[in-house]
């Protein structure tokens, strides 16, 4: 099974948790090495974001691609109010989000895939060649990094 997530924005991520992440942790079909992977990118966010770090903690997912284009442990919850004499705007956040326990800010993937303007433009998905050939060119289980 792949999930591709590399341009989703993001959306409500307890949802994520609870339709998407945990009915496949306990699919024991799809939840084992080599038969799962998670596509991220410089164009994952948020809620997707959370999901990808999700599917590393709670499944036995590869993820694939490039680093998240978001810091997993931050202030994410945006709110604005207007000055009441300049009406400038002022941005502020309500909440601090941790998505992981320990080590650096960013989430990297298992395998790391570049996709080339080059390839942009070929129309070659070079991510998505890499998970559906995992199990052709490798033993199940083993990313390659």
């Amino acid at each position: 099974m792949v999930i591709d997530l590399r341009q989703n924005g993001g959306g409500d991520y307890h949802q994520g948790l609870r339709y998407l992440v945990d009915p496949i942790r306990d699919h024991s079909a799809l939840n084992r090495k080599g038969h799962l992977f998670v596509l991220i990118g410089v164009n994952t966010f948020s809620a997707a974001m959370s999901n990808a770090t999700q599917f590393r903690a709670h499944t036995e997912a590869i993820l694939v691609g490039e680093p998240i284009g978001e810091t997993p442990n931050s202030y994410p919850e945006a709110r604005e109010m207007h000055l009441p004499n300049s009406q400038l705007v002022v941005r502020y956040s309500t909440k601090y989000d941790q998505f992981l326990e320990s080590g650096e800010n960013i989430v990297r993937p298992d395998q790391e895939v570049i996709t080339s303007w080059d390839d942009h433009r070929a129309g070659r998905d070079p991510v998505l060649d890499w998970a559906l050939s995992y199990g052709r060119s490798r033993p199940a289980g083993r990313p390659s990094n």
